[in-house]
């Protein structure tokens, strides 16, 4: 990732497992350690995944300790017998075996707690390399390894994420970056509503903030996050390139940055409403309740919450809310003036300070010439005035649906942040 002018620590990461390499279990583990040692300060140069087989665990072993200081191993310290890392990193390193007592302990500790009388393979996982350092796990009956030589260091981590996570954490990333190093920060900043391309092209040439920092674009179908990465002598030399660089961008794109590292847009949305002591009442047609489900996974959001209607029939939509039969008969569910009398209804019989309201064509069918797949108008009412968007998404059902529950939101954000001065989102532009 790093330029090589970057004194920066590398690391190769192998993810063993059968049903890694079938596509019948999703490797998460790489990516979780590219992500931690990152932030570590350790650069993950190489990820490799093999099978359960001997011969391929040690090939990949031996170029990665060929080519990095550290590598990290998961998978393959079970007792089943299509568990052979440990055996193969025995060999490798020249070791015996040894029964080691405190992992023994561990495994009585945890069946005792299941219940569960302790089975023979399981009692394989105390058997342990003579030459390794024991990590001892506390979320399951396989311990990790630690081997040394040569200056070369090497992590054998269980394949579980639970248990890898609590190994790394508590072993790896402590011993992982170089004493006295260059010191690496890392900054997620997260936009929405405008694609990728159209987004650089709207901030211009990259020269400045490149000479500050590596920059990573991120696109996914509801946004582009932008990773910033710096690096200098000091902790408060790499937050300062981060903030100028955060700085720079906020002039040129800030409109659609939404968040910071961790922050969500519901989060964000959800501080605005509280901090403007504003309530809001949703209705939705096509996202059959996603926008809700996500302004309520944060907490304290029953502080401004009020309600939400899943008005999907037109009949619903009607009795709920009290769109006009006529009104839908004339301009169909999906347009906007029932989009916009469905914000009003809603914001009004819930006595609320504003409507968010959704309709639209999710797909695969229903679409027409006229009214195509993936056609969404979102609108918001706060009594006074009716704001109405039209979008055109153009994915499958699901993501068509998370998509129109972003703009949502985005819409929300948006009025919050200046609600006398409507800026409208993109529309329906593809972000991926």
């Amino acid at each position: 990732m790093f330029s090589k002018a970057v004194d920066v620590p590398k690391a190769e990461t192998i993810i063993v497992g059968n049903e890694i390499t079938s596509g019948l279990v999703q490797d998460t583990n790489s990516a979780t350690l590219a992500k931690r040692l990152l932030e570590a300060g350790v650069d993950v140069s190489r990820v490799s995944i093999v099978g359960d087989d001997e011969k391929q665990i040690e090939d990949a072993v031996v170029a990665a300790l060929g080519r990095v200081d550290l590598v990290v191993v998961t998978g393959g310290l079970g007792g089943t017998h299509d568990d052979v890392t440990k055996s193969v990193l025995a060999r490798a390193f020249g070791s015996g075996f040894r029964r080691d007592d405190e992992a023994l302990a561990n495994i009585e500790r945890i069946y005792q707690k299941r219940g569960a009388e302790i089975s023979p393979l399981a009692l394989k996982q105390c058997w342990v390399p003579e030459k390794a350092e024991i990590l001892y796990n506390e979320k399951g009956t396989a311990p990790g390894l630690l081997f040394k030589k040569n200056e070369k260091v090497l992590f054998a981590l269980p394949g579980v994420p639970l248990e890898m996570e609590h190994l790394l954490e508590k072993y790896v990333l402590p011993r992982a970056a170089r004493p006295g190093g260059i010191k690496l920060a890392h900054r997620m900043l997260k936009t929405t509503g405008i694609p990728e391309s159209r987004l650089w092209e709207l901030f211009g040439p990259m020269e400045p903030l490149e000479k500050m920092v590596m920059v990573a674009s991120l696109p996914s179908h509801l946004g582009v996050r932008v990773r910033l990465s710096a690096w200098g002598n000091t902790d408060e030399e790499t937050a300062h390139k981060l903030d100028l660089a955060e700085k720079l961008l906020r002039i040129q794109i800030g409109e659609y940055i939404f968040g910071v590292d961790d922050e969500t847009l519901e989060k964000v949305v959800g501080e605005m409403l509280t901090r403007q002591g504003k309530t809001i009442a949703v209705a939705e047609s096509c996202t059959g309740g996603l926008i809700s489900h996500r302004l309520t996974n944060v907490s304290g959001s029953s502080e401004y919450v009020l309600e939400s209607a899943v008005t999907y029939s037109n009949e619903a939509k009607t009795a709920r809310l009290g769109v006009g039969a006529a009104l839908i008969a004339e301009h169909g569910a999906v347009s906007r003036p029932v989009a916009e009398a469905m914000a009003r209804g809603v914001c009004e019989t819930a006595h609320a300070d504003v409507g968010l309201a959704v309709t639209g064509i999710a797909g695969p069918t229903g679409g027409t010439d006229e009214k195509p797949v993936g056609l969404v108008f979102i609108a918001l009412s706060s009594g006074e005035q009716t704001l109405c968007e039209e979008f055109r998404f153009h994915q499958d059902r699901v993501r068509n649906k998370e998509r129109a529950a972003q703009a949502a939101l985005n819409m929300l954000r948006l009025w919050l942040k200046s609600s006398d001065s409507w800026v409208p989102c993109s529309g329906g532009e593809r972000q991926d």
